[in-house]
């Protein structure tokens, strides 16, 4: 189609968003207009409803995605306990305005910026059915040549709330950040053959090399019979290569975690963008070191990032870079009384020395009996919305 019909469109069906992901919808496209991630990353597969009122200055976009009992993530994302990363529903939210933003004609706009007031209390589950995204384009501001989009959204699936952003924006520059330099990388972890630990074992280490990370996200590093261990990751969604330093200070609740992942030209997510590593990648690493700090710490359970207050984003991670620290200070650690336990982060991304995002009140819970280990057999646990609390009989 043309532009001008494709601005002139509210709708787009699923052939017509993969032809747009492909950059074959438009036949006369303007250079320069946002594109969406392909592959693996397709972040919806309709666009449902779009609009723009002029006199206001507002507008909207609703985008569904048909969830897939066999999508990928699944089995990664955890092993014994499949969820939907909720990462991906904050990279949704930032790739609608991108439509948006390619909808509108605006070129360029389509970097990530800023994301505030996020808070997860549900979760997408493989057997539910449609996850729909929307969001409330509240302004569209331009100054000296720089346009920024700025939204509010919310995730359902099935009809039931489970996420919601209170701001979220993509523009056609990055922020300015005075400090250009970050920590200098750390030599390679040992990866020497390393044994199962006692749950004992594993609390008292202040290090994990890489191997010691793999066999955590493997199930196969903490020995602890009778114990639902906390999970990391694994596979492509592995966000963390090993962490140097884990410290907690008992009288003051306080600590924090540094941590390092190799980065390089042949990482997964590469071919499928255009050129650099998706955002919420980074924000998922810190949740994922937030979880595993849970279980340092003694927690049995499951982890589950809870949001966060808000992130601001100063650059991309790109194929030439080769290390990427992770920097964490921990401001908040607290057991509620049936067992669960809390935490709250700050936190900064840099990738070659620069700073990539700065992180603030990230959250994330371990809770006990959340998991869905039946996967792909369907259970009463196999479906997401609110969460679940699996009763154990006495």
């Amino acid at each position: 189609m043309k532009f001008t019909e494709f601005q002139a469109r509210n709708r787009f069906g699923r052939d017509e968003m993969l032809a747009f992901v492909a950059g074959r919808l438009i036949e006369d496209a303007p250079s320069g207009l946002p594109a969406l991630p392909g592959s693996l990353l397709v972040p919806f597969h309709e666009v449902t409803a779009i609009s723009w009122d002029a006199a206001s200055g507002t507008g909207r976009i609703e985008a569904v995605r048909d969830n897939r009992i066999d999508d990928w993530f699944y089995p990664c994302h955890f092993q014994g306990d499949p969820v939907m990363p909720g990462c991906w529903g904050v990279d949704a939210a930032w790739q609608c305005l991108r439509f948006f933003a390619a909808w509108r004609g605006l070129k360029g706009c389509g970097r990530t910026m800023g994301m505030e007031n996020v808070s997860f209390f549900g979760q997408i589950r493989p057997h539910d059915k449609k996850i729909v995204y929307v969001v409330d384009v509240v302004s569209e501001e331009s100054s000296d040549g720089e346009t920024m989009l700025t939204g509010k959204a919310t995730v359902s699936v099935d009809g039931t709330l489970v996420y919601t952003i209170g701001s979220v924006s993509v523009a056609t520059a990055y922020w300015t950040e005075e400090s250009p330099s970050g920590p200098s990388p750390v030599p390679p972890a040992d990866d020497a053959p390393i044994r199962k630990l006692s749950y004992d074992e594993f609390a008292a280490k202040s290090k994990l090399n890489h191997a010691e990370i793999v066999a955590l996200s493997q199930g196969t590093l903490i020995d602890a019979p009778g114990l639902e261990v906390g999970l990391l990751p694994s596979s492509l969604m592995l966000e963390v290569g090993a962490i140097d330093r884990l410290v907690f200070d008992e009288a003051t609740g306080e600590g924090s975690i540094s941590a390092s992942r190799s980065n390089g030209p042949l990482e997964w997510f590469y071919p499928m963008t255009p050129g650099f590593k998706p955002t919420v990648l980074s924000i998922d690493a810190v949740w994922q070191l937030m979880g595993l700090f849970l279980t340092w710490r003694r927690n049995p359970g499951t982890g589950r990032a809870l949001g966060f207050e808000r992130v601001e984003v100063f650059g991309e991670i790109l194929p030439e870079d080769r290390d990427i620290r992770y920097e964490i200070a921990i401001v908040r650690y607290s057991r509620a009384p049936n067992g669960d336990a809390f935490i709250r982060a700050d936190a900064k991304v840099h990738a070659g020395g620069r700073l990539i995002l700065a992180a603030t009140n990230l959250n994330v819970g371990c809770h006990k009996n959340i998991r869905y280990s039946g996967y792909p057999l369907p259970s009463e646990m196999a479906l997401g919305g609110k969460l679940k609390i699996r009763e154990i009989a006495a």
